[in-house]
C-alpha cells in the first residue's frame, strides 16, 4: 500500500490536533505522525497500530542477522532493523516491537497458528515454504554455501562432500538442496545452526551447508577454526514472511522496502551490521516478490 500524499494544514488544526491526541486512547508508544498514516479497519497494519507493537518472529542464534545480546536482552543484527524499520513506520518508534524467538522449523506455524505478524528470521524463499505463508522482498540476496573447518582443505566445494557427515538444520531449505547437487552426502540434522557450528568444531561432521548470510556470522564467533568455502550452490533471496494471502500487508511492505532502498534505510541497515563483518559494500536487492 503506497503512502499518501501529505497536504498542507493549518498552524491551528494542527494544534488543535495535538491537544486532542492527548484524550484520543491511542496504544502506549504509537505517535501522533504514525496514528496519521491511517489504513482501513481489518487489515493487519491497522491491528499493530491498534495494538502498538509490531510481533516479529527472529532467530536469536545468528550472528550479524538475529543474535540475542546477552547484555542487553535483546537480539540484534540486520533482520532485527528491518523489524525496526516496520515498526518506526507503523507506530512511529523502532522499539515497539515483539520479538518471539523461532526456529527453521517452526517459522510456517508460528505464521499459520497467528504467533507473529510477521518473521523476519533469514527465511529463505522457496515454493515449498509459498504454499503455507505469502513473502514480500527480499530484502537481501544470498546463496546456499559451504562451512569447513578452517584445518581442514580437502573441501574446496560442495562435490567434495560426497559420502561426508555434513550439518544442516532441521526443516530448511539446505537439507532439500544438498541431496540432489551432492547424492552421497550424509545428512546429520540439528534444530539450529549454532548446534552445527559446534558439531564442526567437535569433529561430529565435517562441514555445514545454509545460506552464505548464516555462514558469515559463524565464521565472524570462530575465526580460528572454521571458514566459509567459495562459491554457491543455489542462489537465494531472503524476505519478510507473513500470512498467506494477506495482500494488504505485501502491498504495504513491498512499498515500505522500496522506499527503504531508495532513501538509503537499507543500507544503513546493512552497514551497521552484515557491511561491518563482510566490508563489503551494500548491494540493494531487487524488490520483486
Amino acid at each position: 500500500m503506497r503512502r499518501p500524499p501529505r497536504a498542507a494544514v493549518p498552524v491551528g488544526a494542527l494544534v488543535l490536533a495535538l491537544a486532542l491526541t492527548g484524550c484520543s486512547g491511542q496504544p502506549p508508544g504509537q505517535s501522533a505522525a504514525a496514528q496519521a498514516r491511517t489504513f482501513p479497519s481489518g487489515t493487519t497494519m491497522h491491528a499493530i497500530q491498534q495494538r502498538g507493537e509490531v510481533v516479529v518472529g527472529v532467530k536469536y542464534d545468528q550472528p550479524s542477522f538475529g543474535l540475542l545480546n546477552p547484555l542487553t536482552g535483546k537480539p540484534e543484527g540486520f533482520d532485527i532493523e528491518i523489524a525496526r524499520l516496520v515498526a518506526e513506520d507503523l507506530t512511529g518508534s523502532p522499539h515497539n516491537v515483539r520479538y518471539v524467538e523461532t526456529v527453521t522449523s517452526n517459522r510456517e506455524a508460528f505464521i499459520e497458528q497467528g504467533k507473529v505478524d510477521l518473521v523476519i528470521a533469514s527465511y529463505v524463499v522457496n515454493e515449498k515454504r509459498k504454499k503455507k505463508v505469502s513473502f514480500a522482498g527480499p530484502y537481501y540476496d544470498t546463496g546456499i554455501a559451504v562451512l569447513a573447518r578452517r584445518d581442514d582443505r580437502s573441501i574446496r566445494d560442495a562435490h567434495d562432500l560426497d559420502g561426508r557427515p555434513v550439518c544442516v538444520a532441521q526443516g530448511s531449505h539446505s537439507a532439500e538442496v544438498l541431496p540432489k547437487v551432492v547424492p552421497g552426502v550424509r545428512l546429520v540434522e540439528f534444530s539450529s545452526y549454532s548446534y552445527c557450528a559446534q558439531a564442526l568444531k567437535d569433529r561430529r561432521v565435517d562441514a555445514t551447508v545454509t545460506s552464505e548470510s548464516i555462514l558469515i556470522g559463524l565464521e565472524q564467533q570462530n575465526p580460528d577454526e572454521l571458514r566459509v568455502v567459495p562459491g554457491y550452490l543455489e542462489a537465494e533471496q531472503t524476505a519478510i514472511g507473513f500470512a498467506k494471502g494477506d495482500r494488504e500487508l505485501h502491498a504495504y511492505l513491498t512499498g515500505l522496502l522500496k522506499e527503504a532502498v531508495r532513501d538509503g534505510r537499507w543500507g544503513a541497515a546493512y552497514r551497521a551490521t552484515v557491511g561491518k563483518v563482510t566490508g563489503q559494500r551494500p548491494k540493494p536487492p531487487e524488490i520483486t516478490l
